[in-house]
C-alpha cells in the first residue's frame, strides 16, 4: 500500500484519525487510519487487541493492518462513509416494529464485531454507529482514544446499547420492552449482549395484520403478471376457436362441434323428432 491522506477527521492528544486512499490500488480503495502518538495509549491498545476475551474466527482481526510510523503506531480499518444512526434512523423507522428491528440489528452488530469490548464501548459512546438504507448497522472508527477506558467490558457495552435503543425508541416509552430496558438499565442488570438480545426479541410488538383490501391489493401486485399471461393465452384460444367456427360455417354451412350438444334421440336420419307432451 501507498497511503495518501485525503481527509483529516480528528487531531487529538493521543491519536489522529485520517481517511486515506491507497495510491497503489487500481480502484482507489479508501481506509480509516488511527495514528496513535501516546505511548500509554499504544500499550493499552496492544493489550486490548492481544488479550481480548472475544472468540475470533481463524484469521479474523479487529483491524486490517498495523504498522509503525516513526514513534507512532498506526492501525488501519475499512472505511465506510458515516451515516449516523441517530440522524437517519428517525426518518427511516416510521413504525414501532421498524425501530425494534433496528435495535436488534444494533445488538447483532455488537455481537458480531471482533472489536474488544472497551473499544466497542468507545464507538457507542462517541456515536460511531451508522445505519444503511435497509436498516443494517455498521461501525465507523472516528474515535478519540483519549476517552478509552480499558476496564469497560461486555456489561458496559450492553448498557450503552440499551441507552441507544431507548433513545431510538423514545416515542414508545409505554411499550413493555422499553419499561423492561429502563428498569434493567437503572440496576445495571445486563451482563452480556446476549441477554439484551433475548429481552428485545421476547418483547417484540407483533406486526398488525393488513386489512382485506391491502391483502387483495398485495395479492394482485404479486400475481398480476402471471394472471395477465393466463388471460392472454385464454384470449388467443378464444380467438382461434371463433375463427374455426366461422370457417366451418362458411365452408360446410354447419359447425360439427355444435352437434356434440344435441340430444342423440332428437334426430333420426334427416328427420327431427317432435318433443313429447
Amino acid at each position: 500500500m501507498l497511503l495518501e491522506p485525503i481527509h483529516e477527521v480528528l487531531r487529538g492528544t493521543q491519536n489522529d484519525v485520517l481517511v486515506c486512499r491507497d495510491r497503489n490500488s487500481p480502484v482507489g480503495a479508501t481506509y480509516t487510519l488511527w495514528v496513535v502518538h501516546d505511548r500509554g495509549c499504544i500499550r493499552t491498545l496492544l493489550d486490548l487487541f492481544e488479550n481480548s476475551p472475544r472468540d475470533l474466527l481463524e484469521g479474523e482481526s479487529p483491524y486490517l493492518a498495523r504498522f509503525a510510523e516513526g514513534e507512532d503506531l498506526c492501525f488501519l480499518f475499512e472505511y465506510r462513509p458515516p451515516r449516523p444512526l441517530m440522524r437517519f434512523a428517525p426518518g427511516q423507522a416510521e413504525s414501532v416494529q421498524q425501530r425494534e428491528r433496528i435495535s436488534i440489528n444494533l445488538v447483532m452488530a455488537c455481537l458480531a464485531s471482533p472489536m474488544p469490548f472497551a473499544i466497542l464501548c468507545l464507538l457507542l459512546e462517541q456515536g460511531c454507529v451508522s445505519i444503511t438504507q435497509d436498516g443494517s448497522i455498521y461501525f465507523t472508527y472516528e474515535a478519540d482514544l483519549s476517552r478509552l477506558n480499558p476496564a469497560d467490558g461486555e456489561a458496559m457495552c450492553a448498557d450503552l446499547c440499551v441507552s441507544v435503543v431507548l433513545e431510538l425508541q423514545q416515542e414508545d416509552t409505554n411499550l413493555k420492552s422499553m419499561k423492561l430496558l429502563h428498569m434493567k438499565l437503572e440496576k445495571s442488570a445486563y451482563q452480556s449482549l446476549a441477554e439484551l438480545y433475548r429481552d428485545i426479541r421476547l418483547t417484540l410488538v407483533p406486526e398488525k395484520k393488513p386489512s382485506w383490501r391491502k391483502r387483495l391489493k398485495g395479492l394482485w401486485l404479486r400475481n398480476k403478471d402471471r394472471w395477465f399471461r393466463w388471460l392472454l393465452r385464454l384470449s388467443v384460444v378464444i380467438v382461434i376457436l371463433t375463427l374455426l367456427v366461422l370457417l366451418s360455417q362458411l365452408i360446410f354451412g354447419d359447425v360439427p362441434l355444435f352437434r356434440l350438444f344435441e340430444h342423440s334421440m332428437d334426430v333420426v336420419g334427416t328427420e327431427r323428432l317432435a318433443g313429447g307432451a
